[in-house]
C-alpha cells in the first residue's frame, strides 16, 4: 500500500511541475464553494490540484455530521463545480487515502493508544 501511495504522490508531483493541473484555466472548487483559508488548507482538492474534487476521496464538500467517510460522490452529482466541470462523465474515485476524514483517523488511532 505505501508503494501505491509513493506512486500516486510522485505522480502528482510530476503533473504538478509540468503544469498539468486540472483546475488550470478553470474557476477551482475552493473558488467556487467560497473556502475558507481553514477548509483549503486541509482539503485535499487544494493540495491535489492535479484531479478535479469529485475524484478524490475526503475532500471537504464530501464529509457530512453523520459521519461519512469521504467516499460518497452523491453530493458532486449535485454540485454546480461538478455540473460545470464533469461533463457528465460516471464520478469514480481516483485518490484514495489523502483525505480530511483519513487524517482524522490516524489521529483518532493515537490517541486511543
Amino acid at each position: 500500500m505505501a508503494k501505491i501511495m509513493e506512486k500516486i504522490e510522485t505522480a502528482a508531483e510530476t503533473r504538478d511541475d509540468k503544469g498539468f493541473k486540472f483546475w488550470t484555466g478553470k474557476e477551482p472548487c475552493w473558488e467556487l464553494s467560497h473556502c475558507t483559508n481553514m477548509v483549503k488548507a486541509e482539503c485535499p482538492a487544494f493540495k491535489y490540484q492535479f484531479l478535479p474534487c469529485w475524484e478524490i476521496e475526503g475532500t471537504y464538500c464530501k464529509l457530512d455530521d453523520y459521519g461519512a467517510d469521504g467516499k460518497d460522490t452523491s453530493i458532486c452529482e449535485i454540485c454546480r463545480v461538478y455540473k460545470t466541470y464533469g461533463e457528465g462523465k460516471p464520478i469514480q474515485l481516483k485518490l484514495l487515502g489523502r483525505g480530511i476524514n483519513t487524517s482524522l483517523k490516524i489521529l483518532e488511532k493515537v490517541a486511543a493508544s
